[in-house]
Order: C-alpha cells, then structure tokens, then sequence
C-alpha cells in the first residue's frame, strides 16, 4: 500500500504578463505531481521551463502577477492538512477566446491576504526551501548564527537562546562548515558563496520542516 502524498499539486497554473509581448506567460501549466513522505522527486527541464516557479508556487512565495490562477496544493503533514490554495477561485476570472487567454481579472491584495493565512504554521516550519543564491537570501545585516537562532526558536519547540545556539552549531556541523562556533558569529558577506549556500541548507534544516 503506497503511503499518501505528503504533497499534492493538481493542475497548478502560474501566469505571468509580459508587457513586451502583450501576452500571457504560461509558466506553469496544468502541472500535477505528488511527494510522499520521505520522497525525493525531481523535476528535470531546461532552463526557464517552470521548475522554480512550481516550487515558489508550493511554498507561496510567487510576487509576478497575475501568479498563481488555478489549481490545487495540497498538504497533507502531520501538524498541518489543508489546501494551500482554497478559495482562490474567489479571487481569480479568467477571460479565453479561442482556447487563448485574453484577460485575467484578480484580486491580488485580497488573495495575498488570504495566502498569508493559508501559509501560517506552514512556510518554514512545514515546507522549506533551499535558494539557488543564498547571498540574496540571507539577511545581510544579521549574523548567520543569529538568523539559524530565529529559525530555531520560531519552527520549533526549542525557546531558549541557550539551547537554541547549540542547535544551531550543530546544525552548521551537520552541514560541514568548519569551526562553526566562530563561523556562528560570521556574517554573511564574511563567508564564500559555497559556505553561505551550506548555512543556508543548515537554516532550512534547522526548522525539521516535513517537506
């Protein structure tokens, strides 16, 4: 018996309009796909194909409009059960002719609200992502110690600064980054592009996100 998904995407639609074009960008079309618990899925295309922008989809981090106009998340984790994108069709109209889209009408400032709630108890804490370029990522103006702290002490059941410091080396450890206890202190302008990519993965770690 296959175990049930941990993550469920049906028929996702990410648009974008490019003005330059005056047209709708498909970037996500009708794409389905599941992960089960413990699961390792890869998705393979070139470059500029969606597969970004179906993980900026999952983890409600897209900002182009119109966005995401169609389709089912669903998360299935043992804190949390819900679609991700429930209602959105109160938000969305979409215009075709001819099987080609003219128009899509939506109320982004309320869906993003709606979003938001959706996404609490999840972003993070339940799903958690790994960026391509993690100098963009990481809050230059914070030590990454301080950054993996907050994570810690925001995701999980660890509260104290004491505890929550310790977990942080280990995780800088786990990552093999080498004299952790001093590179907590660094930040991250003060570390390779390859050292601030491993704290970045130690910082998605660090919440014991299920996806």
């Amino acid at each position: 018996m296959m175990d049930a998904p941990l993550l469920a995407i049906e028929n996702l639609r990410t648009y974008f309009y490019s003005r330059a074009r005056r047209a709708f960008i498909r970037s996500v079309d009708g794409v389905s796909l599941h992960v089960a618990p413990g699961e390792t899925l890869g998705i393979v295309g070139e470059s500029g194909s969606g597969k970004s922008v179906t993980a900026l989809s999952a983890a409600g981090l897209v900002s182009a409009a119109p966005g995401v106009i169609g389709g089912r998340i669903e998360l299935r984790s043992r804190q949390a059960r819900r679609n991700l994108l429930d209602g959105l069709e109160r938000y969305v109209r979409v215009k075709e002719r001819d099987g080609r889209i003219t128009a899509v009408e939506k109320d982004d400032r309320g869906w993003r609200r709606r979003a938001e709630t959706l996404m609490e108890g999840v972003r993070g804490k339940e799903i958690a992502m790994i960026f391509q370029n993690p100098r963009s990522a990481l809050n230059p103006y914070s030590t990454i110690g301080a950054q993996l702290v907050e994570t810690i002490r925001l995701h999980t059941s660890v509260k104290g600064e004491g505890e929550a410091r310790e977990r942080a080396i280990h995780w800088l450890e786990r990552v093999r980054i080498d004299s952790p206890r001093l590179r907590f202190d660094n930040f991250p302008f003060g570390m390779s592009g390859g050292m601030c990519q491993r704290a970045m993965i130690a910082m998605a770690l660090s919440a014991e996100p299920s996806l």
